[in-house]
């Protein structure tokens, strides 16, 4: 499952992207992000940080999940900001996951 949505996840950022609807998205659902990106770029290379990065977005991904119906619209935009660069499509779950638990 992991691997499945790491190849098919980088299609729908991409759509998404192109799309326009990123800030609004992440208001209505829960946003795809491209994490591939964001864990090659924190692991500098190396497969076993790449690996567990990989394995710590799909564990915030579930949290996200969980509770995206709870989290009020503004702070889903808020921390869509925080996690997603628009510049190199690379967006993290743990990260907007991070920011909402942060701002509980």
């Amino acid at each position: 499952m992991k691997k499945a949505l790491r190849v098919v996840l980088p299609f729908i950022s991409l759509l998404t992207s192109l799309a326009g609807t990123e800030a609004r998205a992440a208001a209505e659902a829960l946003p795809i992000y491209n994490f591939d990106i964001f864990c090659r770029k924190l692991s500098g290379g190396d497969f076993a940080k790449d690996v567990k990065c990989g394995e710590q977005e799909g564990a915030a991904y579930s949290t996200l999940e969980k509770i995206w119906a709870s989290v009020p619209e503004q702070r889903k935009v808020e921390c869509h900001n925080v996690a997603y660069d628009a510049d190199s499509g690379a967006g993290s779950y743990a990260l907007h996951l991070r920011c909402i638990e942060k701002g509980k």
